[in-house]
């Protein structure tokens, strides 16, 4: 038995996470489940061989192994081009690129618009010229 499951089954009392609760998810949960123990309420998400809880969404994440505050940085650690999104929402996953609203893609993991194309950052999109003729296969013809 995995430690998720070990956990899953020292809080058998599950109830339905609320749609506040929802929200309060991180999308790097692969997994995750509310329980009541002792009267009190409390949300659990599995990321890898990460386990987290929480109070709700008032409070913020915390490792079950050894109870530390989880940063917006270990939050978004898989992110990559992190650096070049503004108003990072490190639960959501989303924020903007120059302007334009984005998300990111755990699946293919990359960031996209809300229309599902790629974001293409600094130089790398597709419709970008190339610097000489060398290395225009065009030019060759």
């Amino acid at each position: 038995m995995n430690e998720w499951e070990k956990c899953q089954k020292r809080f058998p009392h599950r109830t339905t996470l609320t749609s506040e609760e929802r929200d309060h998810l991180s999308i790097i949960f692969s997994d995750h489940f509310a329980a009541t123990d002792q009267g009190q309420h409390f949300l659990f998400g599995n990321s890898a061989n990460d386990i987290f809880w929480s109070s709700g969404p008032s409070h913020p994440w915390r490792d079950l192994e050894d109870n530390e505050l989880v940063s917006e940085e270990r939050l978004t650690a898989s992110f990559l081009n992190k650096e070049y999104i503004n108003n990072l929402h490190p639960l959501k996953g989303t924020g903007q690129y120059q302007g334009k609203e984005v998300k990111y893609n755990l699946q293919k993991n990359l960031w996209v618009y809300l229309n599902n194309r790629t974001v293409h950052f600094h130089g790398t999109s597709a419709l970008e010229t190339p610097n000489s003729s060398e290395d225009d296969d065009t030019a060759r013809v």
